[in-house]
């Protein structure tokens, strides 16, 4: 599961340089327009690294503990208990993610097999940028899964820093 954790961490650095990038196709769209030019399809390659650094950010989140939940509750409850409530929570979210995943591999399928393009001054294939959803998405449900076995197992679910992991959820 090592190896694992690796990779979750590596997407969030890809989100982290998509977000990077956004920012430098702004300065870039900033001085060009002052010049009279500009980037064709800026937009569209800005929203697409937006929507990639979402997606691949959800992995790396979920493993440091990053997404919103309700631990007061959790607080209130006693183990074995909690720890139940833990498992069950955990399961019903990898349902629903496994849900959302196959119907997202099923979207991005059918812009492929429809050689569906975007509608900008650059035609891109739309099945390449929506591939990085699909990566963060499966990811993320691995991650979910992962998580659900370590409360299962009765192991640590997040790392708090770089050398330690917590059981808080």
């Amino acid at each position: 599961m090592a190896f694992s954790r690796w990779i979750y961490k590596g997407c969030g650095g890809l989100a982290a340089a998509m977000l990077c990038f956004i920012a430098v196709l702004i300065i870039l769209q900033i001085f060009l327009r002052a010049i009279g030019h500009q980037i064709p399809s800026a937009d569209d390659f800005a929203a697409w690294a937006l929507s990639a650094s979402i997606f691949l950010a959800l992995p790396s989140a979920l493993i440091h503990g990053s997404h919103i939940r309700v631990t007061s509750l959790r607080g209130l409850i006693r183990d074995p208990f909690g720890r139940y409530m833990d498992i069950a929570a955990s399961l019903i979210a990898l349902a629903m993610l496994a849900w959302g995943t196959v119907a997202l591999i099923d979207f991005v399928w059918d812009s492929y097999r429809y050689n569906d393009v975007s509608h900008g001054l650059i035609a891109v294939p739309l099945w390449i940028p929506q591939i990085a959803m699909v990566l963060g998405s499966v990811l993320f449900t691995a991650a979910m899964a992962e998580r659900a076995i370590r409360l299962f197992l009765g192991l640590p679910v997040e790392i708090t820093t770089a050398s330690t992991e917590s059981t808080e959820v």
